[in-house]
């Protein structure tokens, strides 16, 4: 593992929690716009962060099976990456379909389109489990990006070159589509209408994908420094923007500051990627626990969030929620915490380990006969 990406990582999921643990604060101070503001930009630039690590970290992969001249790379990828991310997004899934169960009596609407990730394919995604829209998002992407890979290999192009033009036709895609959209429908809502909307934003693990074909050369030319100084800039002016324009008004918003704010963090990464502050510290030692538990973390918050909303902070805190706001901020962290420890020892971890077994099972049944010259 690389230090700098688990603080990237780490730093990723705090801000989702930071967004969604002030929740509470907002409960007890409603007048407070900038409190408002200041949650929903955390989880904004901690998702956001998210999708540019996502990208990086399955870039190489993805490239390195496209040109290993193996027949099944494709089956491969896909069982390697739905063993890594169904399992616990299934759990959680059902988890929250008994809590749902628990306040409504019956069972959400629209179930089978979470089962393939359709909730928010080109609307807008249901109250239901609201965090899974990301997953959409990154498991359509799975899905698209190796096909037009393999479908350009087949046409005769170079795997490099496949890997290029296919990154380059979904950052085109989402973005051109954005931008058209926000121009015919000035009243579409920013985060609702535009940010998690999956065919808006397929574009957003793309920057990661080609940073991860472009790492070697900015390692070797010591870009790092002046890459992290544009990166920060870029970053400046997408904070700026989001403090200062009206989201659901703001053409800017709703188009560009999704690739300004994806491509900050990417030219933000190379220099991560030789991090050693505290990295054999406490507070490393931290980050390292928090990135290895962040997919289970993410997954789980706003579940815990909601339930100690119901059953604690409206039950005994209703008439004095500024008393209730930093025990419940407390509890939910700690629980989080907990609870993403014991579902990653028990069972996520458990899950992935399952994946290599599982190709060597099918590799029999995936495996397509090369084509012989007589």
């Amino acid at each position: 593992r690389n230090y700098g990406l688990d603080v990237l990582r780490a730093t990723a999921i705090l801000l989702v929690l930071a967004s969604h643990t002030t929740f509470f604060v907002i409960q007890a101070i409603p007048q407070s716009e900038f409190i408002k503001l200041t949650s929903y930009f955390c989880g904004f630039w901690g998702v956001e962060l998210f999708f540019v690590l996502s990208g990086f970290l399955i870039g190489k992969i993805i490239r390195n099976l496209a040109v290993s001249d193996s027949s099944h790379w494709l089956v491969s990828f896909w069982i390697r990456r739905w063993f890594r991310t169904i399992p616990c997004y299934l759990l959680f899934l059902i988890l929250n379909i008994f809590w749902y169960f628990y306040l409504n009596g019956v069972l959400p609407e629209s179930l089978l389109s979470y089962l393939i990730f359709a909730q928010n394919l080109a609307w807008e995604h249901p109250v239901f489990f609201p965090e899974a829209w990301s997953l959409s998002i990154e498991e359509y992407f799975y899905l698209l990006f190796p096909i037009m890979i393999w479908a350009l290999i087949k046409a005769r192009l170079k795997p490099e070159t496949a890997y290029l033009a296919s990154g380059a036709f979904l950052l085109l895609f989402s973005t051109v589509l954005r931008l058209i959209s926000a121009a015919l429908e000035p009243s579409l809502p920013w985060d609702a209408g535009v940010r998690k909307v999956v065919i808006f934003r397929l574009d957003s693990l793309i920057y990661g994908i080609y940073l991860s074909f472009f790492i070697d050369l900015i390692r070797i030319r010591k870009w790092q420094n002046p890459l992290l100084i544009i990166g920060l800039i870029a970053l400046s002016i997408s904070m700026l923007a989001y403090f200062n324009l009206s989201h659901d008004h703001s053409y800017f918003l709703k188009t560009l500051q999704f690739s300004l704010t994806s491509a900050g963090f990417t030219l933000v990464t190379p220099y991560m990627l030789d991090l050693s502050i505290a990295e054999r510290s406490i507070l490393g030692g931290f980050f390292r626990k928090t990135a290895l538990w962040s997919y289970s973390m993410y997954l789980c918050n706003f579940l815990i969030y909601n339930m100690i909303q119901t059953l604690i902070f409206s039950s005994y805190f209703a008439d004095r929620p500024g008393e209730g706001a930093l025990p419940c901020i407390a509890l939910m962290l700690v629980l989080t915490y907990l609870v993403s420890a014991l579902v990653y020892a028990s069972y996520e971890f458990p899950m992935m380990n399952l994946r290599e077994s599982a190709i060597a099972r099918l590799q029999p049944f995936i495996t397509i006969p090369r084509e012989t010259t007589p």
